[in-house]
């Protein structure tokens, strides 16, 4: 307690506030990716914000996922091939039409429809992530 019974409040350091700031509750993420490297570090850094992830490898991964939840938004590595990323793209559209798709790494989407860009770091992931779900102004492939 300091001088007149108030309490200090700690600072954050900058991890901290963003783990805080109003992620969307409990989104639910679909994460597709080419390695168990690349999704053990993405899923740290989603799970972290707060997000609920399934992860996906496969096209069949994709489809058993489709079938047994609903997704807020779908996120697909750039390592992943351009033809799997067409595939997932048409099936996530036939379960989810309106389900926003999130690629990593890219300049430009390899993905048609309502689909986003974004580096490779967790900051910008994690940034574009909730741009999206927020709902936020931008344009698809604007991020």
């Amino acid at each position: 307690m300091g001088e007149g019974g108030l309490e200090l409040e700690h600072p954050q350091s900058s991890e901290e506030k963003e783990s805080v700031m109003d992620p969307i509750p409990a989104a639910s993420l679909l994460l597709v990716v080419a390695t168990e490297a690349a999704l053990r570090l993405r899923v740290e850094w989603l799970q972290r914000a707060g997000y609920k992830v399934n992860p996906a490898f496969s096209l069949k991964d994709i489809e058993q996922a489709c079938h047994a939840r609903s997704f807020d938004m779908v996120l697909v590595a750039d390592a992943v091939e351009p033809k799997m990323k067409k595939a997932i793209g048409l099936t996530v559209r036939h379960f989810f039409p309106e389900a926003p798709i999130l690629q990593m790494g890219r300049i430009r989407p390899d993905i048609d429809g309502d689909c986003f860009v974004t580096g490779e770091s967790r900051e910008d992931l994690l940034s574009s992530v909730k741009k999206i779900l927020r709902r936020d102004e931008i344009r698809p492939a604007a991020i």
